[in-house]
C-alpha cells in the first residue's frame, strides 16, 4: 500500500482544518447515499439514511481502492508472486494504519485483524477467559457484544447507570472496585453507546480500573467512527488497554475490525481458534505458535477488508476527526431540538445539546405510536431509514423503560414461544458524516405527519419478529434488488 494500492484519494477532502464540513458536499464521497428508493404511493425519493449506527455505506474513495486491489490480490505470506507480495505488504501497512488511528504504540501493543467488534471481543474473552473465569465487571448500557462474551467466558458483575440519563455511573464503578479489589480482570464499558449515543469519560474509568488492580477494554464500534481516540500511552494510568471497532460502521461494509491490546497477553497458551497461518511449526506430537499477531489470525485473512478499513481511516484523517465530531455534536443538537419541539415524543439520554459527551445517535417513543410501527412508517412512507427494538441491549433498554421484572419474565416467556408482538423499545436515530441540516428537517416533518394524521398504508404485523409490513407488494425489497 506505500505505492499505488490504497493510499491515493480521489479528490482532496479536506479545505482548511478547523473549518466545519459541508455534509452536502462531502455526500458525493459516498456510495449510494443519494439512491432512489421506492415509497408508498408509486413514488421514489433520495433516501434519507438514519441508520449509522447499525451500519454505514462505503466511501468511494474505499470502494474505488478495492477494485483497484482487486487486481492485485493474492494470498498473503511466504507467497512468491507480485501479487502475494503486493498483498502482503498492503495487509501489513493496513495493520500499521489502525494501530496509528487510535494511538497505539507499535512496540507495546499488537493489532489483531479480526471480523469486527463483536469477533474482536470473543477473542479477548477467550483469550482472558482461558485460565480459569476471571472477574469482569461490565456496564448496563452494554451492547450484547460486550456483554455475552464475558459471561460465556468469565465471571461478570455489572455496573449500573443513572437514572437520570441512563449515562455509566461512575460511583456504582469504583464501589464495585473497591469491593472486588484485586479480583477484578478486566472492566468492559462502551466507548459511545449505540442506544442514547452518551459516551462514558472512558479515560476517567480506565484510571479507577487500574487504581484497582484491573484492566480495561473499550468497546469502540460507535465511538471511533465518530470522534478522535487515542489509547495514550502504555502503563498510564487513564490509558487504554484494549479496543475493538468495525470497518462496516466507519464506511468500509468489507467485513474487518480490529483488536488493539498489550502484546504480552496473547503470547502465553494456545490462542483462542487454531489452524493454518497460527503456528511455526507442527509435528505429530507438538506445535510451535507464531509470533503475535500472526497466531492470532487463523486461515486465509480477509485481507480485502483489511484494505478497506486501512483507506477509510486515511480518509477520516484527511477530513479530520476532529471536524468529523463536530459536526457530529451539530447533527446531534439538530436531531434533539427537532424531537423536542414534537408533542407527546420522549428523549432517552438526552444530555443537554451542546453536550459534547455524546456521539450522533438519539432515541425516543411517542405515545401515539408504537416503536416498531412508527419506523415501518417513517422507511415506507418516507423513505427514511432508521431502526426500532431493542438494538441488541435488551438489559439496557429494560433499565430505561423501567420494565417491572414480571414484564421481563412474560417476555421471556414469549419469546421462546418465537412471539415478539408488543415488545419493548425505540425508534433510534443515528448520524454519519454526510447527513444535512435539510434531512433532519425532514424527519421532523415526517414524524409530525405520522403522528399527527397516522401511516397512509395498511400495515401487518409478523408477530415472530414484532415488524410492522405493508400489505402493499410493490414495496417488496426483492423488486429492486435479487440475487
Amino acid at each position: 500500500m506505500e505505492g499505488r494500492i490504497g493510499l491515493r484519494t480521489r479528490v482532496s477532502l479536506s479545505a482548511t482544518r478547523g473549518e466545519p464540513i459541508d455534509a452536502a458536499w462531502l455526500r458525493d464521497r459516498f456510495v449510494g447515499v443519494e439512491r432512489p428508493v421506492p415509497i408508498y404511493g408509486g413514488a421514489e425519493r433520495a433516501v434519507v439514511n438514519l441508520d449509522n449506527a447499525a451500519t454505514t455505506p462505503a466511501l468511494r474513495d474505499v470502494a474505488d481502492s478495492v477494485m483497484e486491489f482487486l487486481e492485485w490480490y493474492g494470498s498473503v505470506h511466504r507467497g512468491t508472486g507480485v501479487k502475494s507480495l503486493v498483498s502482503t505488504r498492503s495487509y501489513d501497512r493496513a495493520r500499521e494504519a489502525i494501530g496509528e488511528f487510535i494511538g497505539a504504540d507499535p512496540d507495546y501493543h499488537t493489532v489483531i485483524i479480526t471480523c469486527g467488534t463483536t469477533g474482536a471481543i470473543n477473542k479477548l474473552a477467550r483469550t482472558i477467559g482461558a485460565n480459569g473465569k476471571p472477574l469482569v465487571l461490565c456496564t448496563m448500557m452494554e451492547h450484547h457484544s460486550n456483554l455475552l462474551p464475558w459471561r460465556e467466558c468469565c465471571q461478570v458483575d455489572y455496573v449500573d447507570v443513572r437514572p437520570s440519563d441512563g449515562g455509566v455511573d461512575l460511583d456504582h464503578l469504583e464501589r464495585k472496585l473497591k469491593e472486588h479489589h484485586g479480583k477484578v480482570r478486566l472492566v468492559a464499558v462502551s466507548g459511545a453507546s449505540n442506544v442514547t449515543g452518551l459516551a462514558p469519560p472512558i479515560h476517567t474509568i480506565a484510571r479507577l480500573a487500574h487504581a484497582h488492580g484491573a484492566e480495561v477494554f473499550v468497546d469502540g464500534a460507535q465511538l471511533v467512527p465518530h470522534s478522535p481516540v487515542n489509547m495514550g500511552p502504555p502503563k498510564e494510568p487513564e490509558s487504554i488497554d484494549y479496543i475493538a471497532f468495525s470497518g462496516h460502521k466507519m464506511y468500509a461494509p468489507f467485513g474487518a475490525g480490529a483488536l488493539v491490546g498489550p502484546r504480552r497477553t496473547f503470547e502465553s497458551g494456545a490462542p483462542d481458534r487454531v489452524g493454518g497461518g497460527t503456528v511455526k511449526l507442527v509435528t505429530r506430537d507438538s506445535v510451535v505458535w507464531a509470533d503475535v499477531p500472526a497466531r492470532e489470525e487463523p486461515g486465509t485473512p480477509n485481507v480485502v477488508g483489511a484494505v478497506a478499513l486501512a483507506k477509510a481511516i486515511g480518509v477520516l484523517r484527511e477530513v479530520g476527526m476532529e471536524r468529523i465530531a463536530d459536526h457530529d455534536h451539530a447533527m446531534r443538537s439538530r436531531v434533539v431540538a427537532t424531537l423536542r419541539s414534537i408533542p407527546g415524543v420522549r428523549l432517552f439520554g438526552d444530555p443537554t445539546p451542546d453536550d459534547h459527551d455524546c456521539v450522533g445517535v438519539v432515541s425516543f417513543v411517542a405515545e401515539q405510536m408504537g416503536h416498531s410501527l412508527l419506523a415501518a412508517a417513517l422507511g415506507y412512507e418516507w423513505g427514511i431509514a432508521v431502526r426500532h427494538g431493542c438494538f441488541c441491549a435488551h438489559p439496557y433498554i429494560m433499565r430505561l423503560l423501567a420494565v417491572a421484572d414480571d414484564q421481563v419474565r412474560d417476555f421471556l416467556r414469549r419469546a421462546r414461544e418465537n412471539d415478539h408482538s408488543g415488545f419493548p423499545g425505540l425508534v433510534r436515530i443515528s448520524l454519519a458524516a454526510y447527513n444535512t441540516p435539510e434531512e433532519i428537517a425532514y424527519l421532523g416533518e415526517a414524524i409530525r405527519s405520522l403522528l399527527e394524521n397516522g401511516p397512509r398504508a395498511r400495515y401487518v404485523m409478523d408477530r415472530p419478529t414484532g415488524e410492522y409490513l405493508p400489505a402493499d407488494e410493490t414495496l417488496a425489497p426483492e423488486r429492486w434488488f435479487r440475487l
